[in-house]
């Protein structure tokens, strides 16, 4: 009988790994308010060898859903604000920040370690100032690489490092994981009173 992390593993070593981190990638990109991260942490975490293979596919769907939404901006800019803002965690001030950080067209300023603004609201924002659509998907790449990759690298060579461990307490693992991503979110969208 084969474990829960034993079938995540599956999953990252088939199609199906493709399929569910491209499409949660490019949907996070233009409005999902939950990142693939999640996803894509626990296939590098049970299948560690596959994690450079999905974590490129979520940066070449998440600039594919960039590019979408980068449109959806320029055609119809207060439409695509209307959407973001309607978004757990984004508000007008959060699209104001994120234009101005981007004002002078420097894609580092989509870079950032950790939790931060999501992605699409820099990518509105880029959309409705000067700055030209390549710097965008060279911050895209910057963005996922410096807050995506991290967490992926740790979690693939903890995988690489402890296969057994984790498949021997897989219960335990997945719970402090979920708890983990939990934990992220009541910060990041400021359930808990003062922490935001």
């Amino acid at each position: 009988m084969t474990g829960v992390l034993d079938r995540i593993a599956g999953v990252a070593a088939d199609r199906r790994g493709v399929i569910l981190v491209g499409s949660w990638a490019f949907a996070e990109a233009i409005a999902l308010p939950v990142v693939p991260d999640i996803a894509l942490g626990l296939l590098a975490l049970a299948a560690p060898r596959h994690a450079l293979r999905l974590f490129v596919v979520l940066v070449v769907t998440a600039l594919a859903g960039t590019a979408v939404l980068y449109a959806v901006a320029v055609a119809a800019p207060d439409a695509a604000s209307a959407l973001l803002t309607a978004l757990p965690g984004i508000d007008a001030a959060t699209l104001d920040a994120a234009r101005q950080a981007v004002a002078g067209g420097d894609p580092t300023a989509v870079a950032g370690f950790g939790p931060g603004m999501p992605l699409k609201v820099y990518t509105v924002a880029w959309a409705t100032g000067p700055a030209s659509p390549a710097a965008l998907a060279l911050g895209v790449v910057l963005n996922r690489v410096t807050r995506v990759g991290p967490v992926v690298l740790a979690l693939a060579v903890l995988g690489r490092l402890a296969p057994a461990f984790l498949r021997r307490h897989e219960r335990l693992v997945l719970v402090v994981y979920a708890a983990a991503w939990v934990a992220v979110y009541v910060l990041y969208l400021g359930l808990v009173p003062g922490l935001r």
